[in-house]
């Protein structure tokens, strides 16, 4: 087996955390490692000597270039990689090793850093490009008292060249949990602080102060650092690109809009295809309401993809996070299917970002379109996580979605227990279901679904409710008491033969007003669902709850949406309704064949709203009433109105 003929050099203070972890990830890969320790006291040189380390005691001299270049003269092979314990060789292969360090045209390589960030490491991350494969050569050492790099040392010797390497490295220590334990921010800040009274004009150090400033959100002071290293002419480093950024965004967020747009068309002439640059204009163009000149810079951020080998980026910039992005922008413009393209293909570049199945299958299902759901679900298999499931399994069950649920049940993440209910659920989605034998396999599961025992004793009060099984509906009632304490003011809103709870049970809270509505309305209980609505009156804002109820409104019996219309304008006579509200009753009655009731005043009230999708909503009811003709009589092509109550929920 060869090993590579390299030396890994590495200085090390109390890391027994993570060495262990860096050190395995570099097995086979490595000839020798050379650690420099600055004064552990924690164990960290056991774990160093386990793994055969030769290590030598460095004092620490607040300088990180100074002990680096210690160790780089220690190595003995021709070739050296420098990491930290926090840092780990993400699946590196031998043979690419080999292959590399077999290139005599170079004099080192850049490797892509992948910097996890936020609660824990796995998930956010942001990335640069840095070099730490090189030859072992006195003429490349490393300079800069904190971010120290060795670039600038390479290209300084005669024809020195970088090449770049798809050997990724994996970085912990901007984790939350790290920065606070090591205290880093204001660790960095002293050392940079320190070394600019030295060199108070040094371009790397005002570089690193401004970026500790915008890592720490005093965008103020970083902007103040920032902007004036772009007027000046620095050859021989790799910052430029990084600096555009960093420069924009913190003038942006300082609220110096109009020098933050100069900086971004500037960096952008510089830097055309740096994607996250395109991104972060996209949004301030997005913040001020241009739309189209936002959706313009999303689709060539799109075009030109993930660019982390060529700038510093951050996770999804130019896949997943700009398509989810794309998509937003779409339904502000009212562009439906471009939307939900964008959607599909944030989740093509990650099968599980919640977030864009959050938009997806909302739109999805209000437009009628559950076929893409299936085909979504189905493409993403085994890697949907508990935490997407428990965001589309709900959006499934409130709008009857039965297809989608199916393939949904089959998600291997879900407990077999919870398989099977859902399972038996899609039965109630049907008007002519067998009450009783759906009852029957629910209570045959409550002894192996304990833990979700609410869950199952919801749908068997709702079931008893759809019955008219008063004693059930009482039994059940009770067992959910201990945990829903404000599910029996609910049930006071129902006729009397389903509760026995004493009058002076407070009001519900809306929340449970919303709990009992979403189980009400998956199990088809309409009559007690209409019943609640009356006596909840404006308690119970339709348009509030989940999106997916909607589609199972649009989808109930006619009868039920007629009743549901006369309650609506009971409850909003001379009082007008919210925009989103009203927009739902206008899709409702539509369905039912019905011409939604519109007063004078109440249409003045909408107007005055200034949203586009009630504008949109009103035009048609103007087009209805000419014809004197239901929702279907709206021309082809026509927004589906339940898209038009999400716009207006996304408006407000």
């Amino acid at each position: 087996m060869d090993i590579p003929s390299l030396s890994l050099c590495m200085i090390v203070n109390n890391e027994a955390r993570h060495l262990s972890r860096c050190l395995t990830s570099v097995a086979g890969l490595v000839s020798e490692i050379i650690i420099a320790d600055t004064g552990s006291t924690d164990g960290s040189m056991d774990i160093a000597r386990s793994f055969g380390a030769r290590v030598i005691d460095v004092p620490w001299e607040h300088d990180f270039a100074k002990a680096r270049n210690i160790t780089l003269r220690q190595a003995a092979c021709p070739w050296i990689l420098v990491l930290d314990a926090d840092e780990a060789a993400d699946g590196w292969r031998r043979e690419d090793m080999l292959q590399l360090l077999d290139n005599s045209a170079v004099q080192g390589y850049f490797l892509p850093f992948i910097h996890y960030v936020g609660s824990r490491a796995g998930e956010e991350y942001v990335t640069d490009n840095v070099c730490r494969l090189f030859r072992n050569d006195p003429g490349i050492v490393f300079h800069g008292t904190i971010h120290e790099e060795a670039a600038s040392s390479i290209w300084a010797l005669p024809g020195g060249r970088i090449a770049y390497a798809d050997l990724s490295i994996l970085h912990y220590g901007y984790v939350n949990e790290e920065l606070l334990l090591k205290n880093k921010a204001s660790r960095n800040l002293d050392l940079i602080h320190s070394a600019l009274q030295l060199d108070p004009q040094s371009y790397s150090l005002r570089y690193a102060l401004g970026t500790e400033y915008y890592q720490q959100g005093e965008y103020a002071s970083a902007a103040d650092l920032l902007l004036p290293l772009l007027r000046e002419a620095v050859t021989g480093h790799g910052y430029t690109a990084d600096i555009y950024l960093k420069a924009a965004y913190a003038l942006q967020s300082a609220g110096r809009i109009q020098d933050a747009k100069a900086v971004y068309s500037d960096g952008l002439a510089k830097f055309p295809d740096f994607t996250d640059l395109l991104e972060s204009y996209a949004r301030l163009l997005l913040e001020e309401g241009a739309l189209a000149a936002s959706y313009r810079l999303l689709l060539e951020a799109l075009r030109c993809g993930n660019t982390a080998h060529k700038y510093p980026s951050s996770s999804g910039s130019g896949t997943s996070r700009t398509s989810l992005l794309a998509g937003q922008v779409c339904e502000r413009l009212h562009l439906y299917e471009e939307a939900k393209a964008n959607y599909m293909q944030a989740i093509c570049f990650s099968p599980d970002l919640t977030a864009a199945w959050a938009e997806l299958a909302p739109l999805c299902l209000l437009s009628g379109d559950e076929q893409t759901l299936i085909t979504a679900t189905l493409a993403a298999g085994g890697i949907l996580s508990p935490g997407t499931l428990r965001l589309l399994v709900p959006a499934a069950l409130n709008a009857q979605a039965a297809g989608w649920l199916q393939a949904l049940a089959g998600a291997a993440q879900l407990p077999a227990a919870v398989q099977r209910v859902l399972q038996v659920l899609p039965e109630l989605f049907r008007q002519q279901a067998d009450l009783p034998a759906v009852a029957a396999c629910l209570e045959r599961l409550l002894p192996e679904h304990e833990a979700e025992q609410p869950f199952i004793h919801g749908y068997l009060w709702a079931l008893a409710c759809r019955a008219g099984d008063a004693a059930g509906a009482e039994q059940w009632l009770g067992s959910l008491s201990c945990c829903r304490p404000g599910l029996p003011a609910v049930a006071r809103l129902l006729p009397a033969e389903f509760t026995a709870q004493p009058a002076a049970v407070p009001p519900p809270a809306a929340a449970e007003l919303a709990y009992a509505a979403q189980l009400l309305l998956q199990t088809g209980a309409w009559s007690s669902l209409l019943s609640l609505y009356r006596s909840a009156g404006l308690g119970l804002q339709w348009a509030r709850l989940p999106q997916p109820v909607l589609r199972s409104l649009l989808q109930a019996p006619a009868a039920a949406q007629e009743q549901w219309c006369s309650i609506y304008e009971e409850h909003h006579y001379g009082t007008p309704a919210g925009a989103a509200e009203w927009l739902l009753y206008a899709a409702i009655a539509g369905s039912c064949g019905r011409l939604p009731r519109l007063e004078p005043a109440a249409e003045q009230a909408l107007r005055g709203s200034g949203s586009k999708a009630v504008l949109t909503g009103l035009a048609y009811h103007k087009l209805q009433l000419a014809a004197g003709a239901a929702a279907e009589s709206l021309p082809a092509g026509s927004i589906p109105r339940l898209l038009l109550v999400r716009s207006a929920l996304g408006e407000g």
